[in-house]
């Protein structure tokens, strides 16, 4: 199956672009946050940022791909 550029963008991209571009950016800091290291605090608010990603381009772009997994589908079993 074909996926949307918005489906992909949102899902794959915003991440990748979290993680490979805000990795270089706040490796050099010496900033803290709650003691650790900000690249680590970066690291660790990509992992629900990636999730939301997910989410976000599962509900509105691919879920009517999958008629099986719609609330109205569920009813009719």
């Amino acid at each position: 199956m074909i996926r949307s550029r918005p489906s992909l963008c949102i899902g794959l991209g915003i991440p990748a672009i979290a993680i490979l571009g805000g990795i270089p950016l706040v490796a050099g800091s010496p900033a803290t946050v709650a003691g650790f290291p900000l690249v680590f605090f970066w690291m660790f608010l990509c992992f629900p940022l990636t999730t939301l990603c997910l989410w976000i381009s599962w509900r509105f772009f691919d879920r009517k791909h999958y008629p099986a997994d719609t609330p109205a589908a569920k009813e009719d079993q």
